[in-house]
């Protein structure tokens, strides 16, 4: 027994025989060690993935339909590149304060639980604590499963440091629950946003989990050595190769020399685009002779050696990705950047006498880098410049082919070639930085011109917007590419302020649909109502079946349109209705006949006032009165029937009811329809709307708010439209166009079928200058375009 009880307790003697007993101050400094180490791991790793981070954030705003998530990424991103010191600041600090607290308490405590000062789990939290609690648990399991072992070994250790006799993540300071906590507290400092803090933590998660391991192995690594249970191998060893998550895949067969590529033509994180573009577009081009090919020894033709020309390219015998000069090094002529910046004008340098017509540059029609390179109108100084045109030339011919963005706005983009040439030249990270000012700009530019049309009030201001952020290029950009941050501020700006206006005039549309569509659910309420109230047991003058029928089931739809279902003038305009049948049928005894006389006020009223309510014109109320007083005459007559009552009354009442119900109740305005929907939002059910469960009908399914999709009419012609809204009530799809108006409207058995017979297909709105650098690596590495 004493066996089996000796090997569920930490061996705290066995530490004890091998280094005495530590003196609390010995054991503070030992933690305080390797506090130091944990944390300066965490910001350097935090540091070094910054890039990438800002490069992820701004991948998820270009992939996000709403307006909404995209400006959180936004937000998230802006706070690293402008705020990062400090955040990392706040977490180095708070993470310190909240390991000492927590450490110190536990050398003085002389209970085996934690410090509660440090105790971060929250009781009676509000929803938006509690949704963080929920995020930190999750991010605090993934990292804790990437490190199972290492942590394992470090709790033992630290629960003997302080003298604890069952080691529990729970009093472990180093444990992923207390850095996750650290770092929302950290972000929160810096005032961001609830959300904002969200997306930095599952950001943090994703990018510590991989090192954690290797940081918790370190430590128990030192402590070991320190004479802390040094005879507890777990979390000692070597560094493990750990399975790769689905999303880190390192695709061996596309690598090229060494760069690793991720899915289809897809640069893997960290990775130097331009350094793999410029061995991909090597290999295409095998020909002696020129700036591009190797020559036969392995290195380009007039290069002199690897490091002999600044920013040239290397390819040795063993092919390393090692042979490409990094990103940013290479140097560029003020000749080169001048003789740009005037053809970026539409001017050439000197006296040249050349074919090539600058109008074509100012048109921003055609590709024309290829053309300038060839006609000499640009200095190529070594290989690297060569390449890069060639790079620049490709890209655009990718934006040129894009059949979602309207040619005259292509136009407008295919005159920033010669700038955007320039910064590639000048900053070799335009190829690799997402973040980039001029990739974002050209991307945001892509984005806000899908769907634009050349009429409509924002279109023409679209239009004035992006031309003059064009011009505003050409004219000022020389060398420093802060001039691209500030335009995409600028329209960034400008497309967000009307994002609201497009929104209002959606809401505007969906409620009108919201409200057909309710108004067909409430008929069926209504008339159900009405049965049940006209029981086949009874027998009522026809006149009154036909006002009940008629004008008081308008005044029941309205009641409830207006009012709902719980309210007190719907049960009240249901009372009168069957206070109403009541009160024609023959009265029998006199407690009956004393109950009319006593109700007719009160129902009067409620009559004269529901007719009010739908507008019926007075005389024609009056008409009704008059035969609903004959009815009540008749009924209190025992024994009597209904076709006793004044057929000249009669008549009366039945034709003011009959001229009431040709009134339309309420009028809607009707909305176009791709599926030919009848006006007034009427969606009746149709035979041929039969679900037929397939991807496409996924796919319909899938769709978020703010994605665009492509229709074709039946007359072959195009339109372009954005999922505004989705009814809750029967699944009506809104779409508009970028104004939020022009609606289209249809149901999902349908979308999917116009999917399903190419009558409609998404449009990928992500980012424009991505696809185009993932379809360049996807088509160099020979998987087509």
């Amino acid at each position: 027994m004493m066996e089996k009880s000796q090997r569920n307790v930490v061996s705290l003697s066995q530490f004890d025989k091998a280094r005495n007993v530590l003196s609390p101050a010995e054991v503070l400094a030992l933690l305080n060690e390797c506090r130091d180490r944990m944390i300066n791991e965490i910001d350097r790793v935090w540091n070094d993935s910054r890039d990438r981070i800002e490069d992820d954030l701004l991948s998820l705003a270009d992939r996000s339909p709403i307006l909404e998530t995209r400006n959180l990424y936004y937000l998230a991103q802006g706070l690293l590149r402008t705020r990062n010191e400090s955040l990392t600041a706040a977490l180095r600090s708070k993470f310190m304060a909240g390991f000492d607290e927590q450490v110190r308490g536990g050398i003085t405590a002389e209970s085996n639980t934690p410090n509660s000062a440090f105790d971060l789990n929250l009781s009676l939290v509000d929803e938006q604590a509690f949704e963080e609690s929920l995020v930190v648990s999750k991010s605090a399991s993934r990292m804790q499963v990437n490190a199972v072992e290492e942590l394992a070994a470090l709790e033992q250790r630290v629960a003997a440091l302080l003298h604890q006799p069952h080691s529990k993540t729970e009093i472990n300071p180093f444990s992923p629950k207390s850095l996750c906590e650290t770092f929302l507290a950290a972000c929160n400092s810096l005032d961001a946003e609830p959300k904002v803090r969200l997306i930095l933590l599952q950001h943090f998660d994703a990018h510590i989990a991989p090192v954690l391991p290797g940081i918790y192995q370190g430590i128990n690594q030192f402590l070991a050595e320190k004479g802390v249970l040094p005879s507890i191998k777990v979390g000692m060893a070597g560094t493990r190769e750990r399975q790769r998550s689905p999303g880190r895949m390192n695709n061996a067969d596309t690598a090229v020399q060494g760069i690793p590529a991720t899915g289809y033509g897809e640069p893997a994180e960290g990775m130097d685009v331009f350094a793999l573009l410029q061995q991909l577009l090597s290999r295409q081009m095998p020909q002696p002779g020129g700036y591009w090919a190797p020559a036969a020894g392995g290195m380009p033709a007039g290069a002199a050696s690897a490091g002999g020309v600044p920013g040239g390219v290397a390819y040795g015998g063993g092919g390393q990705a090692g042979g490409v000069m990094q990103a940013g090094q290479q140097a560029v002529s003020g000749g080169q950047i001048a003789a740009l910046t005037m053809l970026q004008r539409g001017q050439i340098a000197g006296n040249m006498v050349t074919s090539f017509d600058p109008a074509l540059i100012t048109a921003g029609t055609a590709n024309v880098l290829r053309d300038i390179r060839d006609a000499g109108l640009v200095q190529v100084e070594n290989n690297t410049d060569g390449f890069t045109i060639d790079i620049v030339a490709m890209l655009f011919d990718y934006v040129f082919d894009d059949e979602n963005i309207p040619a005259a706005l292509k136009a407008l983009i295919g005159r920033l070639q010669i700038p955007v040439l320039k910064v590639a030249m000048l900053d070799r990270q335009f190829f690799s930085k997402k973040s980039h000012p001029a990739r974002r700009l050209l991307d945001e530019i892509a984005n806000a011109s899908v769907g634009w049309t050349d009429v409509g009030e924002y279109n023409l201001a679209l239009y004035a917007k992006i031309d003059g952020i064009v011009q505003s290029v050409l004219n000022d950009f020389s060398d420093d590419a802060s001039i691209f941050e500030t335009l995409l501020s600028d329209l960034l700006i400008f497309v967000e302020s009307h994002e609201g206006e497009a929104q209002t005039a959606v809401d505007e549309t969906a409620q009108i649909i919201e409200t057909a569509e309710r108004a067909q659910l409430v008929q069926v309420i209504v008339q159900d109502e009405i049965d049940r109230a006209i029981t086949a047991e009874q027998t009522y003058p026809e006149s009154i079946v036909e006002f009940v029928r008629t004008v008081w089931q308008q005044v029941l739809h309205h009641v409830y349109m207006h009012e709902g279902e719980q309210s007190p003038a719907w049960q009240s305009s249901l009372k009168a209705m069957r206070d109403l049948l009541w009160s024609v049928i023959p009265k029998l005894n006199t407690e009956d006949r004393l109950a009319l006389v006593a109700m007719l006020p009160e129902l009067l009223r409620q009559l004269r006032d529901g007719m009010n309510l739908i507008q019926v014109d007075p005389s024609r109320r009056e008409a009704i009165f008059a035969g609903l007083v004959a009815c009540h005459a008749v009924a209190v007559k025992a024994g009597l029937q209904s076709k006793d009552v004044s057929p000249d009354t009669e008549t009366h009442m039945r034709a003011a009811i009959t001229e009431q119900q040709n009134v339309e109740p309420e009028s809607l305005p009707a909305i176009e329809s791709i599926d030919a929907i009848t006006e007034h939002f009427d969606f009746p059910a149709d035979p041929v709307d039969t679900l037929e469960e397939d991807e496409y009908t996924e796919q319909a399914r899938a769709l978020k708010k703010g994605m665009w999709l492509e229709f074709i009419n039946q007359d072959g012609s195009n339109r372009t439209a954005r999922l505004s809204w989705v009814s809750s009530l029967r699944g009506i799809y809104l779409f508009t166009n970028n104004q939020g108006l022009d609606a289209i409207t249809t149901t999902l058995p349908r979308l999917a079928a116009r999917l399903r017979n190419g009558d409609a297909r998404v449009i990928k709105t992500s980012s424009l200058t991505e696809r185009a650098v993932e379809r360049l690596i996807g088509k160099l590495q020979g998987r087509g375009g």
